[in-house]
């Protein structure tokens, strides 16, 4: 495993996030090494990147596949705050890849709570986070992002459901220019969302998020719970409204749609 250069100067315009990044042709994934890294005292807006992950991760341990071609990286945050702060990190991260994503016109990049990234009425992006806590406070998150640039190097089966990026696009799009703009957008929601700023993050949250107003089927481990999408709670958890006055706030599950 060894690090390459990978630069991004010019064209990377953040304060803070990307300005310490480590390039590797091949990982095992970059939320490992991340987290490795995290443990060693690296900086908050440490980046990892890979041309591609022989074990990248998803959701509940499922496999992410990651063909050379496609945008694989971690990046590191140790904010301070409890973790029920923290917990809203993946909303957050949705919202920071969608403003960098709207310098693709066409693309038209969706949310799907919790976790993923559609285009076209297909997935082709994922963001997996975790943290460390220590003392009732976080002492690192790693998120971890996947952007399926083009379908060429997906398995058959995951071209039936997932899309690239230039797919839709229609043009080809740079893996360095993309991670430039994506780490922009992200560092302005990170900055607005852990600067007090979270209602803004939160509506900005629901304009792009699939199936608002919509009545959904919440799989989540206590069973499952069928509402109206109203958006995020103010802690950044999925809100449904119920009917007869009642709601429900869900920290996590999987969204199925009504027929």
């Amino acid at each position: 495993m060894m690090n390459e250069p990978f630069e991004l100067e010019p064209e990377l315009k953040t304060v803070w996030l990307g300005r310490h990044l480590e390039h590797f042709p091949s990982l095992s994934s970059t939320g490992t090494l991340c987290c490795q890294l995290a443990e060693k005292g690296a900086p908050t807006g440490t980046v990892v990147v890979a041309d591609t992950q022989t074990a990248g991760r998803g959701r509940s341990g499922s496999h992410w596949e990651s063909p050379e071609g496609g945008l694989w990286f971690s990046l590191l945050l140790r904010p301070d705050c409890p973790p029920a702060k923290a917990a809203a990190l993946t909303a957050v991260t949705a919202v920071g890849l969608c403003r960098g994503l709207l310098y693709y016109p066409g693309l038209g990049a969706r949310i799907k709570w919790p976790n993923d990234l559609f285009a076209d009425g297909k997935k082709f992006g994922g963001i997996l986070s975790e943290m460390k806590v220590e003392e009732g406070k976080v002492a690192y998150a790693v998120i971890g992002v996947g952007i399926d640039i083009s379908s060429a190097g997906l398995s058959e089966n995951l071209r039936a459901v997932s899309c690239g990026m230039e797919d839709v696009f229609g043009d080809v799009v740079d893996r360095k220019e993309l991670l430039c703009r994506l780490l922009l957008g992200l560092e302005s929601a990170y900055d607005q969302f852990f600067g007090g700023r979270e209602d803004l993050v939160f509506e900005e949250w629901k304009e792009h998020a699939l199936f608002v107003g919509e009545t959904v089927t919440a799989e989540t481990v206590s069973g499952a719970v069928r509402g109206k999408v109203l958006g995020l709670s103010g802690e950044g958890f999925l809100l449904l409204d119920l009917g007869s006055g009642k709601g429900a706030k869900i920290i996590s599950g999987r969204l199925l749609t009504e027929e």
